[in-house]
């Protein structure tokens, strides 16, 4: 299988909206009824990298490359959600010189 990022045109470090919008405009360029075989590329491609769990199962067993885990881990973080401070974390936090 060819490199799902070089089949829809992204960097490796597209977020899910990006390979979702870019996926849906291949899709309306390559129809299956005129281009099956481009068609068929593209959507293997979209189901690769569709979303977190699915480009992190790529990068790590089918891309080959020699990702760190320290990367990969990274990406997690940056894109969950941050857990808030409470209100008596901020007040101390405030209090401390």
């Amino acid at each position: 299988m060819s490199d799902p990022y070089e089949v829809l045109g992204l960097p490796a470090d597209s977020d899910d909206e990006a390979i979702r919008r870019r996926y849906l405009k291949l899709v309306r360029q390559f129809p299956p009824e005129h281009q099956p075989q481009k068609f068929a590329a593209v959507r293997a491609a979209y189901e690769a990298l569709r979303d977190l769990n699915t480009r992190l199962r790529y990068r790590l067993f089918e891309a080959g490359k020699r990702d760190t885990i320290d990367a990969l881990i990274e990406e997690i973080a940056c894109r969950s959600p941050r857990r808030r401070m409470s209100l008596k974390t901020l007040l101390e936090l405030t209090r401390k010189p």
